[in-house]
């Protein structure tokens, strides 16, 4: 017997002195009660005292040992844990009704011959959960115990799960962790590469190469018929990254396997892993110029790095969808609003936002803001708004207006010098009262006394606004038209007024009298070299196109095709405040990159070449900025538009700001990368097939689409799949739901495989390919952290962490037995002392005597 609060005995003590007392009142109770109350009061002192008598259990329940025999052991361990085993069995057999024992790998099986080996065990995974799960079976409700003997390297199921069902029955867990494996490893832990690739594309192939030591070995990279490249490694404790780079040439499922021969190594399994790829045909782009060009030589570089394409004037630019089904995207370069209509610009914003395509638009002198972008449908498509980003001090402006007013421009109700002049006086409400203007007007009539009709003066100063704007409305129309004479009178008087920024703007609706391009050039190259810039309004049919674009190149403006009277107004309105908001930033300057993306994948910005300008612009919200300006300026974004992407690239793509970008070795590359990444992904079509993991097999499934996006329903549908080893197999695709067709497979081997599906209704036949790769198990990585796993599992069960040594006798260092039975006395004594008291009471009140 025992007692377990002993401490509580001290108070017997006090018995003699309640037996002292009652002599002291001279025996007012009788000694017959007295010996009943400290009967009673000994009782249940003793009973918190707690006493209690250990007897052996009686056998109950089942032991179950759950024997880990999994790949990761190694023959040594796994023969190890059942040595360990069949020594728990020797001790604690007697303690229970009864004994068993589970061998588990991937599954659970009872141990036959005479290692205990058998032949169903598959040990290329470790599944605690299914142990524990079919443990708890076997203990079932009588109660019990459960030894688990393993590395705790689990690679399926979820083992703290199972521990506390077990836990939920009352049945404790005692583990007994493997010693661990500290020999040297390496392997290879992944292949990483983009899942869609175009033929022609050279790519980049990260090899993630892990290791517990120190070492040196040869990484290989092969395609499954030849070795792609080599590289000598130096392996150290830890996960190393290790590029190649190849090109992706036949169209399908490329497959790529990376190789590691390592010293030091123990398990040769691990040392190879794989990666798939789409490849799908060189895409195909439209490149639209404008009247600069500027294409050539980006054509040339896209071709060089596989990118087929064809170029058109932004005229011939399609304005419905249709004939742009053939391109997969389409570029900018340098493009102007003007040179483009309304449905034109509508037809490429819904080839973004409804067709999934993709958009590219480069800048220069006559795009984005400087191209009269803002509040167009190209505008909305773009990842930018046209809006200059504000900047803490603004350059005063001086602009001058040459307004012709030839005979020519009237004749029509608002009338071409109707709407010039009202141009004009809506120039002067854009501009502030800093800034000055002057306007010219002019036909073929020389040293006209009203040829100025405001002399340069600051708004706001000199004649007033509305003498201005009076002086503006009384302009007469005069004779022919002379260009020539008109800018050798304004240009000069320009160059003389204040002001950083000056800038001219011509609008005529005629041919010019003189018609001698030198004599022009000339003119407005010495007007550039005193930073006056000229662009350009042409107003009609029958003005001089040719003549004005090379004016407004010649004099870094812009050229505008006026079509109908009325767009002059906006077109002025527009050149005003782009002579006002400068939103054309020149300067050379190296791009920074904000963050990683794809969009610079393979071209770190610190190996961009310089640029020397771009147009301002203001990131859109849902935008990202990859590239900035050293003012924070997009130099390049992009965005998810509807269904497609669109990329905003504020500099040129050659002059004027990004002068010998042709002679970059990468340039080609560069421009390739970021078109690719806004072309819509190749396997995004009707037919999308898919191979996803469940369990121990794969589920192939394939999902089609009619062109009206109605299921296609009822189709003949085959998968033809190609093994790791080259070996093919054939299987048919169960419709399973509306245009969704499946099948499960088992695949038996690890590596990579491709699997090309074959669909036919009626006479339509679809084809879609998808490579998936199934890697070597789990199983065969160093185990980490598997003991402080078993360590939860005891004790969230209540079990006990036993240690896996033996001692000198073969016989557990730790004893198993079942937990010996407490009979506890203190209910007992409490009852006895309940039962005495009815008769102390009898014996007080002399009820016995009676």
């Amino acid at each position: 017997m025992m007692l377990r609060n002993p401490q509580f005995l001290v108070l017997l003590l006090l018995l003699p002195a309640f037996a002292a007392l009652w002599r002291w009142r001279r025996g007012r109770v009788s000694t017959g009660a007295l010996g009943l109350r400290l009967a009673m009061v000994a009782l249940v002192v003793v009973a918190l005292a707690e006493p209690v008598f250990a007897r052996a259990a009686v056998p109950q329940g089942a032991l179950v040992l759950l024997v880990d025999q999994s790949d990761s052991l190694g023959a040594d361990g796994a023969a190890a844990l059942r040595a360990r085993a069949a020594a728990l069995v020797g001790s604690g057999v007697g303690q229970y009704a009864a004994t068993r024992t589970l061998f588990f790998g991937k599954n659970q099986v009872v141990p036959v011959g005479e290692n205990g080996a058998s032949e169903s065990l598959q040990t290329d995974a470790t599944d605690l959960a299914g142990a524990l799960r079919a443990a708890r079976g076997l203990v079932g409700v009588g109660g019990g115990r459960v030894v688990l003997l393993s590395d705790g390297g689990q690679t399926r199921g979820d083992a703290l799960a199972e521990a506390d069902a077990l836990a939920a029955t009352g049945i404790p867990v005692d583990t007994i962790a493997a010693t661990p494996n500290n020999a040297a490893e390496s392997w290879v832990a992944a292949v990483e590469m983009p899942p869609t690739l175009r033929s022609g594309e050279e790519f980049r192939v990260e090899v993630v190469v892990a290791s517990t030591d120190t070492g040196i070995g040869e990484l290989v990279l092969s395609d499954g018929t030849r070795d792609l490249g080599s590289l000598a490694v130096e392996l150290a404790p830890g996960e190393q990254r290790f590029a190649f780079t190849t090109r992706a040439n036949e169209v399908g499922v490329l497959r790529l396997q990376a190789r590691l021969q390592a010293t030091p190594d123990g398990e040769p399994r691990n040392n190879q892993a794989a990666a798939t790829a789409l490849v799908a045909p060189p895409p195909r782009v439209l490149l639209v110029e404008g009247r600069g060009g500027g294409a050539a030589p980006l054509r040339v570089g896209l071709r060089a790095a596989g990118v087929e394409s064809e170029v058109v004037a932004a005229q011939a630019l399609p304005s419905d969808l249709s004939p742009l089904d053939q391109f997969e995207g389409v570029v900018l370069i340098d493009v102007p609003a003007g040179d483009m209509t309304l449905d034109q610009m509508a037809a490429l914003r819904e080839y973004v936002r409804s067709e999934g395509r993709g958009l590219v638009v480069t800048g220069g002198r006559s795009s984005f803001t400087l191209g009269a972008y803002k509040g167009t449908p190209l505008e909305e498509a773009l990842p930018v708004l046209m809006d200059p980003p504000p900047r803490p001090q603004r350059s005063d402006v001086t602009m001058l207006l040459i307004v012709d007013r030839s005979a020519s421009m009237g004749g029509t109700t608002p009338s071409k010098f109707d709407m010039a002049k009202e141009a004009a006086l809506l120039a002067t409400e854009s501009l502030r009262d800093e800034d000055r203007l002057g306007v010219l007007s002019f036909d073929t009539a020389p040293d006209r006394d009203d040829e100025w009709t405001v002399p340069f003066q600051q708004i706001g100063t000199g004649l007033g606004l509305a003498e201005i704007q009076n002086r503006i409305a009384s302009i007469k129309m005069g004779g022919g038209t002379d260009i020539l004479a008109a800018l050798q009178s304004g240009l000069p008087q320009l160059a003389a007024q204040e002001g950083t920024v000056r800038h001219a703007v011509l609008l005529t609706d005629g041919r010019s009298f003189t018609n001698e391009y030198p004599r022009y050039r000339q003119l407005v190259e010495q007007a550039r070299e005193q930073n006056i810039t000229l662009s350009a309004i042409a107003i009609g049919a029958d003005s001089d196109t040719q003549l004005l674009q090379n004016l407004a190149d010649w004099g870094a403006g812009r050229y505008h095709f006026a079509a109908q009277p009325a767009d002059i107004p906006r077109l002025t309105m527009l050149e005003s405040e782009i002579a006002r908001t400068e939103p054309q930033i020149e300067g050379d300057f190296r791009a920074s990159q904000t963050a990683p993306h794809p969009l610079l994948r393979l071209f770190p910005a610190t190996t961009i070449p310089q640029l020397a300008g771009y147009v301002g612009t203001t990131l859109k919200p849902q935008a990202e900025m990859v590239l900035a300006s050293p003012d924070d300026d997009p130099v390049l974004a992009v965005w998810q538009y509807g269904l497609g992407r669109a990329v905003a690239w504020t500099p040129s793509v050659e002059e004027p700001w990004a002068p010998n970008w042709a002679n970059w070795p990468e340039y080609g590359q560069f421009w390739a990368q970021i078109i690719r990444y806004v072309l819509p992904d190749p396997d995004s079509g009707l037919t999308q097939a898919r191979v996803v993991p469940r369990g121990d097999e794969v589920v192939i499934s394939v999902d089609a689409l009619s062109p009206g996006g109605v299921t296609l329903d009822l189709a003949d549908t085959q998968a033809t799949i190609t093994l790791p080893d080259g070996g093919t197999r054939i299987i048919t695709l169960r419709q399973t739901g509306p245009g969704r067709y499946a099948e499960s497979v088992r695949l038996s081997a690890d590596g990579a495989y491709i699997v090309d599906i074959v669909q036919q209704k009626d006479r339509e036949r679809r084809r879609a390919s998808v490579g998936y790769v199934q890697p070597y198990p789990a199983e065969l990585l160093p185990v980490r952290e598997g003991a402080a796993l078993l360590a939860q599992i005891s004790a969230r069960t209540g079990g006990a962490a036993l240690s896996p040594d033996l001692d000198s006798a073969g016989s557990p260092a730790q004893p198993l037995s079942a937990a010996p039975v407490d009979f506890g006395l203190a209910p007992w004594l409490l009852l006895a002392a309940a039962l005495l008291w009815p008769a102390e009471i009898a014996v007080r009140r002399g009820w016995l005597r009676r």
